[in-house]
């Protein structure tokens, strides 16, 4: 039996149970259906694609469940406003499509973007409809070995458009890791009139003297980096606040924080060692402590 395409409505229940092999993996959702990968498309008229009006989100599974969902919706929502696009779906209702897309892809672990355009408007710069694609994906894992040796950044100065949004728009983001991925840096740190701001996909934080410190504004506030001050506001002074260059460069530690990275220890930045150049005492626990978290599975009730 093949089937590729049936409509969708979790909050009636109207759902049809269909068998999926790993040939016919994985399977998206786009607007009210669910599709096969290789039939997935938008209108080359969306202004999305057009004119890159987007904003999406991006969150993975732990145990198969999403890790705090809910929080990765609100975000969405939030992108949205900001950019005055408004989604004509509930957050229930993307909550449950996201829900039934994991369990019918049954990957061990999975990744999963959501993208919701401005749809295809009168001309290239109007609103239309908005178009929603849920993509998901076996988990990409990082290389392993990073966590124990730590990884080198890179500073330009930049600051991405609408930086409290997470839009589609990673122009400056991919063209600095072209430059820079191959010269052995694996992100890029962006810096504005000589304070700290955040990385292409990832916050900052420096542990100095039993403070752990993070930018405040013009950043987008990231769930892990919400989850780290909430784990370690027991064990370390926190600060949310503007933090210079040259104050960052003098830490003790530096870490990075995302989705995908998790807590990923940073020795270097630019050609300035951090500390002694070592992953650091402080950022072995904050990894360790985000682990348990996760595997508490406290969190499940979030998603």
């Amino acid at each position: 039996m093949k089937l590729t395409r049936w409509a969708f409505d979790p909050l009636e229940q109207q759902i049809q149970d269909s068998y999926f092999d790993s040939v016919n993996r994985p399977i998206y959702f786009i607007n009210n259906n669910f599709v096969e990968k290789k039939n997935a498309f938008i209108h080359v008229n969306d202004i999305g694609l057009l004119r890159g009006f987007a904003v999406f989100d991006y969150l993975k599974t732990y145990f198969g469940i999403p890790f705090h969902l809910s929080d990765h919706i609100e975000r969405l929502y939030n992108s949205a406003k900001l950019i005055g696009l408004e989604i004509n779906r509930s957050k229930n209702k993307i909550n449950n499509i996201v829900k039934e897309l994991v369990k019918k892809n049954n990957f061990p672990e999975s990744s999963i973007r959501i993208v919701v355009t401005g749809g295809i408007g009168i001309n290239s710069k109007s609103l239309g409809e908005p178009t929603l694609i849920i993509t998901c994906d076996p988990r990409n894992e990082i290389d392993n070995s990073l966590y124990s040796t730590g990884i080198k950044i890179r500073s330009v100065q930049d600051v991405r458009d609408i930086p409290t949004a997470k839009t589609i728009n990673y122009t400056h983001a991919i063209k600095y890791l072209n430059e820079f991925t191959p010269k052995g840096f694996c992100e890029v740190l962006y810096i504005a009139n000589d304070l700290v701001l955040e990385c292409t996909s990832s916050n900052i934080f420096f542990i100095k003297d039993n403070r752990l410190v993070t930018p405040k504004e013009n950043l987008l506030s990231g769930i892990t980096r919400n989850l780290i001050l909430s784990i370690c506001k027991n064990d370390f002074s926190i600060e949310e606040r503007n933090v210079s260059f040259t104050e960052l460069l003098q830490a003790d530690e530096v870490f990075i924080t995302s989705t995908d990275k998790e807590i990923l220890p940073v020795i270097c930045i630019d050609d300035v060692k951090i500390g002694d150049r070592n992953v650091g005492d402080s950022a072995k626990s904050i990894m360790s402590a985000f682990q348990e978290y996760v595997n508490s599975k406290i969190w499940i009730d979030k998603s």
